[in-house]
């Protein structure tokens, strides 16, 4: 039977975890009512007052001093009546969503890629651009947030948290970028520490694999599962990993980038293996001829009579897989493998029960393997869900302090 967390990190119980800190001085006890209400009303409003008593277990004295405290903050605001007529127990309360802003932003050798959204995780605009040639790529990220806050109707410095996906992997002591070279333009400085100081607001950098599988965790594949691996393939190839509900990221930042390991000694790199320009080299020892990777696994996914050399070439790749992931599945022993990128989505659940199967064979450990689920734009709202988080966070610890404009 797969095991199933109650509480996990990508989709935090933000009401649960607060029940549990009510410990300390007056002014701290305050401070937590507080954090507990606005989740309560984040992920359970319209409530009446009567509601958020029993949401977050307060008086009803408390609830009503509450609620005049967070309306006056500016963080709650009134939604309305519960049909049957006014009244205090009628009256209706939520989130006030436009309290604070947050931003997301993907990072690739092919552009600059980003959304705001409120309080509340309504997306409210979005925006491309690319890199100009010899254009600092931090002036860049603030040219594009400046255009999409425009899009969604606020200025940029309504902005208060800003996370980035990028394609490489973090150091978190020097905040430089390696396994970058093909964004050279990102390397050499502290990622995180320039892009705060051009924005005037706190700023995270995360891997874009990691933020793949946070996106799998929170409304993908892995929705409710604590132990995951995910096999990123596509122009390069990376591994990520959640283990014990954590997103696993390694003392230097580089959990998980396999494009230049080899598979045995003196072996092919792994990168070399199951990235593009393998994949395409493989079909060609089995007579296809292709120029995209994807569109042959996608030609070749369902079909009924599927020819000697396709059924051929999917063998051999899955065996290929295997050989690349047989270790770390050892290693993590993960309830669920994701086959992700592009190549993983395109191969399906054909090419997902073939690497079962040879996993199966090797390995006493029994994971499931599933393909991605190939959302768009999963790094970016991987980005963003990070910078959702880290604004409640900070604003909700903050209630009294702040004014919404």
């Amino acid at each position: 039977m797969l095991r199933r967390c109650a509480s996990f990190l990508f989709k935090p119980d933000g009401l649960a975890r607060e029940r549990g800190r009510r410990v300390g001085s007056p002014s701290a006890l305050r401070k937590l009512n507080d954090r507990v209400a606005l989740y309560a009303l984040l992920e359970s409003g319209p409530l009446s007052r009567h509601e958020l008593e029993s949401a977050a277990s307060v008086s009803r004295p408390a609830a009503a001093e509450l609620l005049r405290r967070l309306e006056e903050s500016g963080l709650a605001r009134r939604a309305g009546h519960r049909p049957g007529g006014p009244g205090p127990q009628a009256q209706l309360w939520t989130i006030n969503e436009r309290a604070a802003f947050a931003a997301g932003v993907d990072v690739s050798d092919t552009g600059l890629d980003a959304v705001i959204s409120d309080l509340g995780g309504t997306p409210l605009g979005e925006a491309k651009t690319t890199v100009e040639p010899g254009e600092d790529p931090v002036h860049a990220v603030k040219r594009l947030l400046t255009a999409t806050a425009r899009r969604a109707g606020i200025r940029r410095s309504e902005i208060r948290q800003v996370a980035v996906g990028i394609s490489g992997s973090v150091d978190p002591e020097s905040g430089t970028l390696s396994h970058a070279e093909h964004i050279a333009e990102w390397t050499g400085f502290d990622v995180a520490a320039r892009l705060s100081e051009t924005l005037g607001v706190p700023v995270t950098v995360e891997n874009d694999v990691k933020l793949v599988l946070s996106d799998e965790a929170r409304r993908g594949r892995a929705v409710g599962c604590d132990e995951v691996l995910l096999l990123w393939m596509g122009h390069g190839i990376s591994i990520a990993a959640i283990t014990g509900g954590r997103l696993q990221r390694g003392f230097h930042g580089s959990a998980g980038e396999m494009t230049f390991v080899r598979v045995g000694p003196d072996g092919p790199f792994a990168g070399r293996l199951l990235a593009t320009e393998g994949v395409l080299e493989l079909a060609r020892s089995h007579g296809l001829w292709a120029s995209d990777p994807v569109e042959l696994l996608e030609s070749a996914r369902g079909a009924e009579n599927r020819a000697e050399a396709i059924g051929g070439f999917l063998t051999a790749f899955a065996g290929r897989i295997v050989d690349v992931l047989a270790p770390p599945v050892a290693l993590i022993d993960p309830e669920l493998v994701i086959l992700g990128g592009e190549i993983g989505v395109a191969g399906g659940a054909d090419l997902a029960e073939l690497v079962r199967n040879r996993l199966h064979e090797l390995l006493a450990l029994r994971p499931r393997v599933v393909a991605g689920t190939g959302h768009a734009n999963a790094v970016r709202q991987g980005a963003l869900d990070d910078a959702l988080e880290r604004l409640r966070q900070a604003v909700f610890d903050n209630a009294r302090d702040i004014r919404a404009s």
